[in-house]
């Protein structure tokens, strides 16, 4: 379990426990999903799906926050992209403005920004990992080089803040 990178959120290294190429899929888990098309640049639990397209674009970019694992899937070879960069090493959460709800559900995620201005990508423990934060250049590079796949917002609390809205869903 411990070696199981699907089971532990947070940040953590797996070049020493992959020697070899990872085999990801896409299976549509529904009807309607089979007409998806594969995206660009996914994110499930802080981690990112970079496909041959969105490395070129960014793996200069967000090399120093994180390590690229190689990972094969239907469309061909890709990466996996760990960030290792974490707020709260570095005293960037800001606890004042970040809240929690009594159930414990996220309601509002803030940081010292000048804690945290030469990374491009990092996490939270606050969050339990779950979300990926980002500087304004790999937002602007993902948008300027039309990768798919992601949506941006300004509303770190709401991880599902606006990615339904056809206009973002469509555009990213």
């Amino acid at each position: 379990m411990e070696l199981r990178i699907d089971m532990w959120n947070s940040p953590r290294t797996y070049k020493d426990v992959y020697k070899e190429t990872l085999r990801v899929s896409f299976k549509p888990l529904s009807k309607q999903a089979e007409k998806l098309v594969i995206p660009d640049v996914s994110i499930l639990q802080g981690r990112m799906f970079l496909n041959p397209k969105a490395y070129s674009v960014l793996s200069k970019i967000i090399g120093a926050d994180g390590e690229f694992l190689p990972v094969s899937y239907e469309g061909g070879d890709a990466y996996i992209f760990i960030p290792l960069r974490v707020a709260e090493e570095a005293g960037a959460l800001d606890a004042r403005l970040s809240r929690k709800n009594e159930w414990g559900d996220l309601e509002s995620l803030a940081f010292h920004e000048e804690k945290v201005k030469n990374w491009s990508l990092f996490r939270c423990e606050y969050d339990m990992f779950m979300s990926l934060q980002c500087q304004e250049e790999v937002k602007n590079a993902i948008e300027q080089t039309d990768l798919k796949g992601v949506f941006f917002t300004n509303d770190l609390g709401n991880t599902f803040s606006n990615q339904f809205d056809g206009n973002i869903r469509d555009a990213n």
